[in-house]
C-alpha cells in the first residue's frame, strides 16, 4: 500500500471517528432536551403512577435515530442520553433504567438503515416485527427487575399491569407503527437517487475549494459545509448543551474563572492552525478546521459568563483580532510574492522553449 492510499484511509479514518462522535452528541443532546420536556423513558415507570396508555415522544425518537447511527452508537447515546437526564432531575440513579435504554437503543440499531433499504416492502415488516418483539421482551424484563432488585408494594399481576403491559402500549402507540413509515419515508426523500448539495451559502468556498469542506450523509444525499464554520456552530451548541446541565446540577452559573481561561487559551489554537495556513507554512486539513472551529465555538458560548472581566475580555479580544488582520496582511503579500515567482518562473521557462525552438528549426 503506497503513501497515498494510507493517507486516504487516514483520512476516512479519521472522518468516521468524527462522524460517530458527532452522531453519538446529537442523539445525546436529542434524548436530555426532549426529556426536560416530555419525560425520559423511564420517567413513567420511576415515578410509576399505574396503568396508562402512553404516547412517548421521547421513545420515538430515540428508537427513530438508533436505527439510523447503528447498535454501538445508539447504546452509547442512550446511556449518556438516560445517565444524563438522570443526574439532573432524579435524586438517585436508576441503573437498571439506564441500561434497560442503552440495550434497546443497541438491539433497535442492529437492524441499522441503509439507503434505499425500504424499496422492498418486507423490510418494513421486518423492522416492524423487530420492534414488537422487542416490546414484548420488555414487557416481561421490566417488572422482572422490579421484583428482583426493589421491593414492591405492588402484586405480581399489577407490576406486569403498571410496568410491563404500560411499556408495551407505550410501544404500540408510540413506535412499533410509527416508525416503519418514517424510516420508509426518510428513504424515499434522500435515497431514491444519489445526489450533492453544495451551496456556496452553507461552505462559504467555491467548488474548487471543496478540501475546506465536509459532508454529512443522509441517505445518498451529501450535504457539503464550511469546515471549520460548522464546528463553531457543533462547539457553541455542545457547550450550551454542557452548560446548561451544570447549571440544573449546580443550581449556579457556570464558572467566570473556568471560561475566562478557556477564552484566552483557545482561540491561540485556532490563530495558530488558521495563521500557517495563510502563511502558507503549511496546508491545514478538514479534521484541523473542524476541531478548531470546534473550540472556537465553545470560547464563543463560554464569553457570556465572563461578564465579570468584561474590559479585559474586550481588550484581549481586540489583540486577537489585531493579529488575525496583521496575518491576513502577511499571507496576502506572501500569497502576491508567491504568484510573481511563479510567473516569473513560468516566462523564464517559455524563453528557454523559444530557444530550443529556434535552435532546433531556426
Amino acid at each position: 500500500m503506497n503513501a497515498r492510499s494510507l493517507e486516504t484511509k487516514k483520512i476516512g479514518l479519521l472522518r468516521t471517528i468524527f462522524l460517530d462522535l458527532l452522531k453519538v452528541a446529537f442523539i445525546t443532546m436529542c434524548y436530555f432536551y426532549i426529556s426536560e420536556l416530555y419525560g425520559a423513558i423511564s420517567a413513567p415507570y420511576v415515578q410509576n403512577s399505574g396503568y396508562e396508555a402512553i404516547f412517548g415522544i421521547t421513545l420515538l425518537v430515540f428508537t427513530f435515530f438508533s436505527m439510523l447511527a447503528g447498535n454501538y452508537l445508539a447504546f452509547i447515546a442512550g446511556f449518556i442520553g438516560e445517565l444524563s437526564y438522570q443526574l439532573v432531575f432524579y435524586e438517585s440513579f436508576y441503573w437498571d433504567w439506564i441500561i434497560l435504554i442503552a440495550i434497546y437503543g443497541l438491539i433497535c440499531g442492529c437492524y441499522k438503515y441503509t439507503p434505499q433499504k425500504y424499496r422492498e416492502s418486507m423490510k418494513i415488516y421486518y423492522t416492524f416485527l423487530l420492534l414488537l418483539m422487542l416490546s414484548f421482551i420488555y414487557m416481561i424484563v421490566i417488572p422482572a427487575i422490579q421484583i428482583l432488585y426493589y421491593q414492591p408494594l405492588l402484586s405480581i399481576e399489577e407490576l406486569f399491569i403498571s410496568y410491563g403491559f404500560k411499556f408495551l402500549t407505550q410501544c404500540l402507540v408510540s413506535s412499533i407503527f410509527i416508525i416503519p413509515i418514517l424510516l420508509y419515508l426518510y428513504d424515499k426523500l434522500l435515497a431514491s437517487e444519489e445526489r450533492e448539495i453544495y451551496n456556496i451559502f452553507l461552505t462559504h468556498h467555491p467548488l474548487i475549494a471543496k478540501d475546506h469542506t465536509f459532508y454529512l450523509e443522509l441517505g445518498k444525499t451529501k450535504i457539503y459545509f464550511c469546515s471549520r464554520c460548522s464546528g463553531l456552530v457543533i462547539g457553541a451548541i455542545f457547550s450550551v448543551f454542557v452548560t446548561h446541565v451544570f447549571e440544573l446540577i449546580y443550581f449556579r452559573p457556570f464558572s467566570a474563572e473556568i471560561s475566562f481561561i478557556i477564552c484566552i487559551i483557545v482561540p491561540l489554537i485556532a490563530l495558530g492552525d488558521w495563521g500557517t495556513q495563510r502563511l502558507l507554512l503549511r496546508k491545514s486539513s478538514t479534521q484541523s478546521r473542524v476541531l478548531t472551529g470546534f473550540l472556537l465555538g465553545v470560547a464563543w458560548r463560554l464569553l457570556l459568563y465572563t461578564e465579570k472581566y468584561y474590559f479585559v475580555m474586550m481588550i484581549i479580544i481586540v489583540i486577537y483580532f489585531g493579529i488575525m488582520f496583521f496575518l491576513i496582511y502577511l499571507g496576502n503579500r506572501k500569497m502576491i510574492k508567491q504568484v510573481s515567482k511563479d510567473l516569473d518562473q513560468l516566462s523564464k521557462e517559455e524563453e528557454e522553449d523559444e530557444l530550443w525552438l529556434k535552435r532546433d528549426y531556426g
